[in-house]
C-alpha cells in the first residue's frame, strides 16, 4: 500500500514538474532588458552590473554552504516552496530599490531562494523517477523541460523589449507574476518517503564532512574543477554581448529580439542535449568549451570593429545562436553528470558541492571582469577575457582527460561512490 502511494506521488511530481519548470526555471521577462534596466533606468555601470552580479553569486555560495543541511531538515517540497517565496518577494525588492547596495541586500535573501530551488528541484524529479525505475529519462525529462521554458523566455524577450519602451518597470512586474504562479504551482508537489540509505546530517559539521566525501574522488574533483569555471565564463559572455550589441548601433526595441534569438537557442540546446551527447559522446564539455569561447573571441572582435551591416549582423548573430545552443545544453548535461552515480545518501550533498563551487568560481569570475570593465571598452573585456579563459579551460581539460566521461566499467570503486554497475 505504502509502495503504491509513493508511485503515485512521484507520478504526480512528474508530471506537475514538466508544467512547473515553464514559470520557475528562472526569471521571466528579465534577462532581455536586465542590462538595459540597469543602465538606464537606475544608472549603474557596466562594471557596477558586473559587481551586483557577482556579489548575488557569493551570496549564493555562502548560502549553498548550508543549503544541504536546510533541505534535509525542511524536506524536497518545502524547500521548494520556500525558495519561490523568497524569489517573489526579492523581485519586488528589485523593483523599489533604488541604490548599488539595496540591491546587494535583496541579492542576499534571492540567492538563498534559488539555492534551495536549485538543490531540492532536480533531486525532487530525480527521485521520482527512481522510484518509478525511469532514472535513464532524467535527461529527456529535464531537457524538454528547460527547453519550454526557454522558448516562453523567447516570447517574453519580445514583449519585454515593447514594455519596456512603455515603462522600464513593467517587464519586471510580468516577472513578479511569473513568480507567483511558480510559487502557487510548488505547493502541489509531494515528498516521497526517504530511501533505506537516506541519512540526516545532524549538524553544519556533518554538512561539511559530507561535502569532503563526495569531494575525495577523482571524477567529483574533475566535474567540480569544470564548474568553478565555466558557469561563470557563460554568465560573463552572457552579460557582454547584451551591452556589444547596443554599442554597435541595435537600439532597445530590436536589442531584445536579439536576446530572443539567443533564448530560443538556448532552448534548442536544452531540449537536444541528449542528440548532441550522441554525436560529441565524452567530449560533450570539450565540444561547449571551445565552441562557447571561441565564440566569445569573435563577438568582442565585431564589437571593436563597430561596425554595423549585413555581414557583421549575420556573423554575430550565428555566434550569438552558438552560445545560446552552448548555454541550454550544457545546464543538463552538467547536471547529469553530477547526479549520475548517486544515491539518496549522497545526491543532496554532492548537488550542493557542485552549486558551492559554481558559485565560488562564478563570483570570483564576474569580479574579474568587473575589474577588467573599470579599464576598458565591453569589447576590449569580452575579448580579453574570452582569451584568458580558454587558456584556463584548456589546462582543466588536460586534468579532466581520463578522469571523467568513462563507461562505467572503466572508473575505479571511489570514483562512483561503490555503486554497483
Amino acid at each position: 500500500m505504502e509502495k503504491e502511494i509513493n508511485e503515485t506521488r512521484a507520478k504526480r511530481n512528474v508530471a506537475l514538474y514538466k508544467k512547473y519548470k515553464l514559470f520557475s526555471y528562472d526569471f521571466l521577462f528579465y534577462y532581455a532588458v536586465e542590462v538595459l534596466f540597469f543602465t538606464i533606468v537606475k544608472g549603474f555601470s557596466m562594471s557596477q552590473i558586473m559587481y551586483i552580479s557577482a556579489i548575488y553569486t557569493f551570496s549564493a555560495f555562502f548560502w549553498q554552504l548550508f543549503g544541504s543541511l536546510i533541505v534535509e531538515k525542511l524536506g524536497l517540497k518545502n524547500s521548494i516552496i520556500l525558495g519561490n517565496c523568497l524569489v517573489s518577494i526579492n523581485i519586488l525588492l528589485y523593483i523599489l530599490s533604488s541604490s548599488f547596495w539595496m540591491y546587494n541586500f535583496a541579492n542576499f535573501f534571492l540567492a538563498l531562494g534559488f539555492s534551495l530551488k536549485s538543490l531540492s528541484e532536480g533531486s525532487l524529479l530525480y527521485s521520482s523517477l527512481k522510484k518509478l525505475g525511469k532514472r535513464a529519462e532524467f535527461s529527456k525529462i529535464e531537457g524538454k523541460s528547460n527547453s519550454k521554458f526557454y522558448y516562453f523566455d523567447a516570447i517574453s524577450s519580445i514583449l519585454s523589449g515593447f514594455l519596456f519602451v512603455i515603462n522600464g518597470y513593467l517587464p519586471f512586474i510580468c516577472c513578479f507574476i511569473c513568480t507567483l504562479f511558480s510559487l502557487s504551482m510548488s505547493f502541489k508537489f509531494k515528498d516521497l518517503k526517504k530511501e533505506a540509505d537516506y541519512e540526516e546530517s545532524a549538524s553544519i559539521k556533518e554538512t561539511f564532512k559530507g561535502l569532503k566525501e563526495v569531494t575525495s574522488n577523482k571524477r567529483s574533483k574533475a566535474i567540480l574543477m569544470f564548474a568553478f569555471v565555466f558557469w561563470g565564463v557563460i554568465s560573463v559572455i552572457n552579460t557582454l554581448y547584451k551591452a556589444i550589441i547596443l554599442d554597435i548601433g541595435i537600439n532597445e526595441q530590436y536589442s531584445t529580439m536579439v536576446v530572443c534569438l539567443v533564448t530560443i537557442f538556448v532552448g534548442f540546446g536544452s531540449r537536444g542535449v541528449y542528440g548532441i551527447e550522441k554525436i560529441t559522446k565524452n567530449k560533450t564539455l570539450t565540444v561547449f568549451s571551445y565552441f562557447l569561447l571561441i565564440s566569445g573571441i569573435i563577438v568582442g572582435v565585431i564589437g571593436m570593429y563597430n561596425k554595423l551591416n549585413l555581414m557583421t549582423l549575420s556573423i554575430l548573430l550565428i555566434l550569438l545562436a552558438i552560445i545560446g545552443l552552448v548555454q541550454g545544453a550544457y545546464r543538463v548535461a552538467i547536471k547529469k553528470y553530477v547526479l549520475s552515480f548517486t544515491t539518496s545518501q549522497i545526491r543532496i550533498k554532492i548537488t550542493s558541492a557542485y552549486y558551492i563551487v559554481e558559485n565560488l568560481g562564478k563570483c570570483l569570475i564576474l569580479f574579474l571582469s568587473g575589474f577588467i570593465l573599470e579599464f576598458t571598452t565591453n569589447s576590449v573585456s569580452c575579448l580579453i577575457f574570452s582569451i584568458i579563459s580558454l587558456i584556463v579551460i584548456t589546462v582543466i581539460l588536460m586534468y579532466m582527460k581520463g578522469k571523467l566521461g568513462l563507461k562505467p566499467e572503466q572508473y575505479n570503486p571511489e570514483d562512483i561512490n561503490y555503486m554497483k554497475i
